[in-house]
């Protein structure tokens, strides 16, 4: 077994832990979703293994933009202990039309209430925030016996791993509602008033200090301000989680495979439009980009840069290096392929969806040997396309692009949405400075 503990006290984030800036934003209204559906992330059977005749493990994951980081180690902890002759669905709920979510502790909060309707009312479906990580094939858990039962989670008031029958379930927790700003005690009581629930074993929902190395096949980073990725730092005052090294090794693992949910190969369903309205992205500013390339040039001793635009006529002036250039959508098409010594991308990238940028990204680091300068600007009107995220989350992708490229120099320089910012990073950064 895992480990106990009292649930209702060891997770609990108290006013305390939260910073100021918090307080003063704690009920802003969240923008309204734009997707349809939840983008997925299709894992089939390996080549030359033969393909199990079992369904695919239906995974739905509650995420937001700004849990990049935790949602791209969450997909990776389920490559690495899938069965391999087994498919896999990773539905990424995030930003889903129609929700009210004013009111949410989380930008996905009550996504599972919408399951049973967006799994098409039929089969089964595993329920997972984006704060944990599979130790063991989430095939397991999805193939339980649940002997009647519509959920089975660790508690009935403890939904954040659960395995529901979609069919038994959709009577019961109905799309309408999970719409509406109806809180959490709505959708539990109806658990406990229709008899729907069975008991999930411990091991696949194990919160922090229930987590048990050999035992744990689910491991559940609960308390908020534990979190070893700390995505909200300017809400919450971040510790140190004793356990935190199991996510870190999970992370690193996922960097010395540059893996990403989506590739060059399997790119979101929106990619192909997106790559044909590149010249409507907003347009950069080159100058300012050539002045942060000619930085990292010196500091990278670059003899020669690559200029990717949307069209592929930006040459700005980089003194001390030979200048060549390219379209931004034959780099991201080309593959592994260096081809200077540095890369400078003006404008284009923030018209991709927002699942392509992290592969865009590892494109254009490939592209140049010693390092990569990015000037966008954003558009909030623009939703859809990764240019209506704030600044943060741009930085928050470099900085994860360079942990799978960790030799190069990095730079971004974004403007728009009445802001200019400037961001640096890399090996050797301080260079660059």
């Amino acid at each position: 077994m895992a480990k106990t503990s009292d649930t209702r006290v060891k997770f609990k984030t108290r006013w305390y832990h939260r910073h100021p800036k918090y307080w003063f934003r704690k009920d802003k209204p969240r923008p309204a979703g734009h997707r349809d559906a939840p983008e997925v992330v299709r894992l089939d059977p390996e080549p030359g293994v033969t393909p199990s005749p079992k369904p695919p493990v239906r995974i739905f994951l509650g995420t937001e933009p700004m849990q990049a980081r935790a949602e791209r180690v969450f997909i990776w902890s389920v490559v690495r202990r899938r069965d391999p002759a087994r498919a896999y669905e990773i539905h990424l709920m995030k930003d889903l039309k129609g929700f009210d979510r004013n009111g949410w502790t989380t930008g996905f909060t009550n996504y599972r209430y919408a399951i049973p309707a967006l799994a098409g009312e039929q089969g089964r479906a595993i329920y997972n925030d984006v704060d944990q990580i599979y130790l063991a094939d989430p095939a397991e858990m999805f193939d339980l016996d649940m002997k009647g039962a519509g959920i089975l989670c660790v508690q009935k008031d403890e939904t954040s791993v659960s395995l529901l029958d979609c069919a038994r379930m959709a009577p019961h927790w109905r799309i309408e509602e999970a719409r509406t700003p109806l809180k959490r005690k709505h959708f539990l009581d109806i658990i406990a008033r229709e008899d729907l629930w069975g008991e999930l074993p411990g091991v696949w929902n194990a919160r922090d200090t229930e987590y048990g190395p050999d035992v744990a096949k689910c491991f559940h980073f609960t308390t908020l301000r534990t979190q070893p990725w700390r995505p909200f730092p300017d809400q919450l005052f971040y510790e140190d989680h004793p356990e935190g090294e199991c996510w870190f090794a999970l992370e690193r693992s996922s960097n010395d495979a540059r893996f990403n949910g989506f590739t060059r190969e399997r790119p979101s369903r929106g990619f192909a439009a997106a790559l044909a309205a590149l010249g409507q992205a907003p347009r950069a500013d080159a100058a300012r980009a050539a002045q942060d390339a000619r930085k990292l040039a010196q500091a990278a001793g670059a003899a020669s840069v690559l200029v990717v635009s949307p069209e592929g006529d930006a040459q700005p002036d980089i003194r001390g290096a030979s200048v060549s250039a390219a379209r931004l959508d034959e780099t991201l098409r080309a593959g592994a392929n260096r081809r200077a010594d540095g890369v400078l991308c003006v404008g284009g990238l923030s018209g991709l969806p927002e699942e392509d940028v992290a592969w865009a990204l590892d494109a254009l680091f490939d592209a140049g040997g010693g390092f990569l300068a990015v000037s966008l600007k954003l558009d909030p009107a623009r939703i859809g396309t990764a240019a209506a995220l704030p600044p943060e989350w741009w930085r928050l992708q470099l900085e994860l692009a360079s942990a799978r490229a960790p030799d190069r120099l990095w730079s971004l320089a974004v403007t728009g949405a009445g802001s200019a910012k400037t961001f640096r990073g890399g090996a050797t950064a301080s260079r660059a400075a």
